[in-house]
């Protein structure tokens, strides 16, 4: 496998990378079935989603992907969107209920390049515990300082 495009997430306005997948909980929790994205070796989930944390909740705001639609006798790709999943969120963001877990965020630069998934490596990264949608612990992991901490602000390291 190689190196995944990453979802993007939105942090006090910045956009940002972000090497965790919280969408793929969705169809295992809601028991939905997932749609047949079309792939490619370099996006192998065949979509990019695009994330916001506000007010300390982590909001899905938009899908990009394209997924292979069933007709009668036949197969057609269309544009798969937030609307498409979330029909009734009429394209506003929609809180992701159905995650727990952990958000890793790349905050510096990086310091080790590995061609398979999300395995390569950074300075500093930003690691998030979510629980149902919720933002309960930030933490900094920096790799050149060999230091943790765990913020009491929200997300202080994005200007470094």
């Amino acid at each position: 496998m190689a190196a995944q495009v990453p979802d993007k997430i939105v942090l006090d306005g910045k956009l940002m990378d972000l090497y965790s997948n919280p969408l793929e909980l969705y169809w295992l929790k809601t028991k939905k079935m997932r749609p047949p994205f079309v792939y490619t070796s370099e996006c192998i989930r065949g979509y990019v989603a695009k994330w916001e944390i506000r007010a300390n909740q982590l909001l899905l705001r938009e899908i990009e992907g394209t997924y292979n639609r069933s007709f009668i006798l036949f197969y057609r790709q269309a544009p798969y969107t937030l609307k498409k999943l979330f029909p009734k969120s009429k394209n506003r963001p929609v809180l992701a209920v159905w995650f727990s877990g952990k958000l890793r965020i790349p905050i510096a630069r990086m310091t080790m390049y590995e061609d398979h998934g999300y395995d390569s490596r950074f300075e500093k990264e930003l690691i998030m515990t979510i629980h149902k949608g919720e933002v309960v612990k930030v933490v900094t992991l920096d790799f050149v300082e060999k230091s943790l901490v765990v913020n009491s602000e929200m997300h202080p390291d994005l200007d470094s």
